[in-house]
């Protein structure tokens, strides 16, 4: 009797002991999960800025005419890309997609 109490002890404590160090490294895994992707963000966004930075500094050192040109350039892209967009009504009275519940 006196070693069955001793062995339910030993297995409670263990399994009390063991329960603990397990939720804490749930907790530590979580938390460096967070960690890395709050990096990644503020990598992405120091890259999003540099980049802008870099685009605005290559157009400021053209000269006045090769500006023109860049720009004459980007609205026939855009006009281009823009090419097959549905209108404002088209895109404001098309059919909406039933939602999901």
């Amino acid at each position: 009797m006196k070693t069955l109490l001793h062995k339910m002890l030993f297995v409670l404590l263990a399994a009390f002991l063991f329960t603990g160090i397990s939720i804490a490294q749930q907790q530590k895994t979580t938390q460096a999960a967070k960690k890395k992707e709050h990096v990644e963000r503020s990598y992405k966004k120091a890259y999003a800025k540099a980049r802008k930075r870099t685009i605005k500094h290559r157009r400021d050192i053209q000269t006045d005419a090769t500006k023109d040109r860049m720009d004459a350039a980007d609205k026939r892209a855009d006009t281009y890309n823009r090419q097959n967009d549905p209108g404002f009504f088209e895109r404001y009275f098309k059919r909406k997609k039933p939602r999901k519940r």
